[in-house]
């Protein structure tokens, strides 16, 4: 079943990839406008090493940024939930760190910070951060309120009533928050290097396209895709295992 599931998605891949493979030789479109698939194949056999050195450091700045979002996303949530001067006044706060343009803070993160990998992975945590306060609260505030009660009632310490009852309840939102935030984490890690860096695969991006090596743009494209693709994978495997209870939201309606 599961396998059926994935194999769609894998057989309109390759029936893409063919596609485009056969309208560049058909049309003989120049490699630096649009190179083949295999063409892209070719470029990423010869320097194998500089694409696994550039993936590890953009991969590093992904997992950092990422990891930092998560801790942060829910603690900060946790207080909006317990505070209602903290909601009132974060809330705005948070919004606007999503509606400034993080190419915009870039150059100054490079001034302040360096040229090294701590203003990628600064800009890595910005872009993925919200989603997980977001969810977070969300989950941390859907509980019953007869249950609340209940614990009230009993005279349950706040700290129990949030790891017992609070906690568990938010875990489904939290996962959600995940799987949102580490792709988001990819696009913010590519941003960075785009404004300042020697290295990682947005580096390797920026570079092809000045230099016209389009098919290098495209390697390293697709290894962003595949990163992307399996972080997403992983969280949702991880969810399944630490929440099991949970409804699977690729599952549908099904």
């Amino acid at each position: 079943m599961r396998v059926g599931k994935w194999l769609k998605p894998v057989l309109l891949f390759v029936a893409l990839l063919v596609l485009w493979q056969a309208a560049v030789q058909l049309f003989n479109i120049p490699t630096f406008l649009l190179p083949s698939p295999s063409q892209v194949a070719v470029r990423m056999s010869e320097i194998p090493s500089q694409l696994l050195d550039n993936t590890l450091v953009t991969l590093y700045e992904v997992l950092a940024g990422f990891g930092l979002a998560v801790v942060v996303g829910v603690v900060l949530a946790t207080l909006i939930v317990h505070s209602r001067f903290l909601a009132e006044s974060l809330y705005p706060l948070l919004i606007i760190t999503q509606v400034t343009p993080q190419v915009a803070i870039a150059p100054l993160l490079v001034i302040w910070f360096g040229y090294g990998d701590l203003p990628k992975i600064i800009i890595a945590f910005f872009v993925a951060f919200f989603p997980m306060v977001v969810n977070t609260a969300t989950g941390l505030l859907r509980v019953p309120e007869e249950l609340l009660d209940l614990m009230r009632g009993l005279r349950t310490p706040r700290w129990r009533i949030f790891v017992m009852i609070r906690l568990p309840n938010a875990l489904p939102y939290i996962f959600a928050g995940m799987r949102i935030s580490i792709t988001l984490a990819v696009i913010g890690a590519v941003v960075g290097e785009f404004v300042a860096a020697n290295e990682g695969l947005g580096y390797l991006v920026f570079n092809g396209t000045a230099n016209n090596d389009t098919a290098l743009t495209f390697a390293a494209i697709f290894i962003l895709a595949a990163i992307g693709i399996t972080l997403f994978w992983i969280v949702g495997g991880l969810r399944r295992v630490v929440v099991p209870w949970a409804r699977d939201p690729d599952e549908g309606d099904a």
